[in-house]
């Protein structure tokens, strides 16, 4: 999602993409799936208009409850909000394009509205090799929780809803032949240095070999600032039911936020910051397995080398505590203290994973149009959970799900110190 100052930029590219295809409509207009995208003079329109309600739970432990004790109300909690999205999709020329316009209704009359592009690139080749340039979708590896070889998009698992990714800015050639391929990258070109991952200027690679039932994955990555970054993944079909997979990669650098120690305890800016930590590793191993009615069951357990340490989330808990036993003592340093609470959420996003073990299990059951499912996400170190429970309905056009999750755990639990501790929503998708 773009931000505020952004969205007027977003939003006239897309008028500009809305335009050409009202323009196009006394010409051609095929379903998206009928069409050569490399190439056609023909206009595939498509797209979806998604509503979305989701119901929380104010948390009355953690940083952001502690912040508003001390001063009630500084940190905005909703407890409802609404979202319409629009999303239309476009290929003509051998251009594609996906734009997306947003509506956002919170709590006590708050709205917004913003507009951003999910994709725009051209694509062409004859043969094996295929090359496009623009801002794409590119997601790679192969676990379902957490994915360590998703060197472009980084995409962050487990959402509420499915919904259409943010491309990157890149240049592509891609080789394919029967039973291998290739894929070169140049992400995020022009970008001033920074050591943010996802907006680095980066060379990226993929190489795929397919061996009988084993599908064998290399990537490699060179970060402007982040340097060199190998991985490797395999997935191997053991069965018409059953499936292993495993994927492991080493980084030579990577930011990962950490306090800075202040002079005293009370800062007067955040003391968070996102230095380069040098030799981080990241692996995933688990199973799928199908039975023949249709119950799918998926178990993965991984660690995060980028997720906040034991003795980080320790140090946390003790500042926690800390600014609180002052708030109480020195009234009249209840604001600052306030202030100082409310930067410890920063370490809820440091990371793709709040705790560097992790263990997720899942059940689902699909009949006809109707599939529900149940998960969970442990975290053995402190013993926190994340339980999810949706059930879903796919008609020829609609889809309608539902859903809730619930964190918790003992109390010095992460996930139990997280702003919300249940989250309730619904979702109407129309295609068209």
């Amino acid at each position: 999602m773009v931000s505020s100052a952004k969205a007027i930029t977003h939003a006239s590219r897309l008028s500009r993409l809305i335009t050409l295809m009202l323009l196009c409509a006394n010409g051609q207009i095929v379903n998206a799936a009928d069409v050569n995208a490399a190439g056609t003079n023909e206009i595939a329109l498509s797209g979806q208009v998604r509503t979305l309600w989701m119901n929380a739970n104010n948390n009355a432990a953690g940083p952001v409850a502690a912040t508003n004790q001390l001063l009630p109300g500084f940190i905005t909690e909703n407890t409802n909000d609404a979202t319409i999205q629009t999303e239309l999709h476009v290929a003509t020329h051998g251009i594609t394009a996906i734009g997306t316009v947003q509506g956002h209704a919170f709590d006590h009359g708050g709205t917004n509205v913003s507009a951003w592009l999910n994709e725009l690139y051209t694509g062409w080749g004859n043969g094996a090799w295929q090359f496009s340039a623009g801002k794409k979708i590119v997601s790679w590896d192969v676990a379902y929780g957490f994915r360590p070889n998703d060197m472009i998009q980084q995409e962050k698992r487990q959402a509420f809803i499915t919904s259409t990714l943010i491309g990157r800015p890149m240049v592509m050639a891609e080789y394919f032949d029967a039973e291998s391929s290739l894929a070169l990258a140049f992400v995020n070109p022009g970008h001033a240095a920074n050591t943010d991952a996802s907006t680095e200027q980066a060379f990226v690679a993929r190489a795929y070999h397919h061996a009988g039932s084993l599908d064998l994955y290399g990537f490699g990555r060179y970060g402007q600032e982040t340097g060199g970054s190998l991985g490797s993944a395999a997935a191997w079909v053991l069965s018409d039911s059953m499936e292993v997979h495993a994927s492991y990669r080493y980084s030579q650098k990577m930011a990962l936020l950490t306090l800075m120690p202040p002079a005293s305890l009370l800062a007067r800016t955040s003391p968070w910051y996102a230095p380069l930590k040098n030799d981080i590793q990241q692996a995933v191993i688990g199973m799928t397995y199908t039975t023949e009615n249709q119950q799918s069951f998926i178990i993965e357990a991984w660690w995060d080398g980028a997720a906040p340490s034991n003795s980080q989330w320790q140090q946390w808990r003790q500042r926690n505590t800390a600014l609180g036993q002052l708030a109480n003592a020195v009234p009249t340093l209840k604001t600052p203290a306030a202030f100082n609470v409310a930067w410890q959420a920063n370490l809820f996003s440091a990371a793709n994973n709040l705790r560097q073990k992790n263990i997720f299990a899942r059940w689902s059951w699909q009949s006809g149009a109707w599939q529900v499912a149940i998960d969970t996400l442990y975290t053995p170190e402190d013993k926190g959970r994340a339980n999810s429970a949706s059930v879903e309905w796919q008609g020829d056009r609609w889809h309608l799900e539902a859903g809730m999750r619930l964190y918790g755990g003992p109390s010095n639990a992460v996930f139990a110190q997280l702003p919300q501790n249940r989250i309730l929503y619904t979702s109407a998708t129309w295609a068209f």
